[in-house]
């Protein structure tokens, strides 16, 4: 058995990111601001860009606690995907105004897998 601690800390931006991504994903679209309609007005894109933003801080936070490089962008990539379907089924069963919508998870997973060439620049 290893005595290596986990740095918890390290995965501090990812939770407050999937928080964000939370909230945004299952507040209606009708209470969303209306600078919020301006600057989300291509969806999909949106998407690829939340999920790209989480599975970069999920690999941050893997790095940190030397996750190789690898095993780092599966899991980070798994998550992203499997919290983007969560989120797709937790709006379409419990919230008005908001749907499931399969693209939306494309979406998702491409922005996770686009985060495992980010984090391979910038975080390896």
């Amino acid at each position: 058995m290893s005595n290596r601690r986990i740095n918890l800390k390290a995965y501090i931006p990812a939770i407050a990111w999937a928080l964000t991504i939370l909230v945004l994903s299952l507040v209606s679209g009708l209470h969303l601001p209306k600078i919020a309609e301006k600057i989300i007005s291509t969806d999909k894109l949106a998407h690829a860009a939340a999920y790209l933003v989480f599975c970069t801080l999920m690999m941050y936070g893997l790095r940190r606690n030397k996750v190789a490089f690898s095993n780092a962008a599966l899991v980070s990539v798994a998550m992203g995907s499997t919290y983007g379907v969560l989120m797709e089924v937790l709006q379409y069963s419990f919230f008005p105004y908001r749907y499931f919508e399969v693209w939306d998870i494309v979406a998702n997973i491409i922005g996770s897998l686009i985060s495992v060439l980010v984090s391979y620049f910038f975080i390896k």
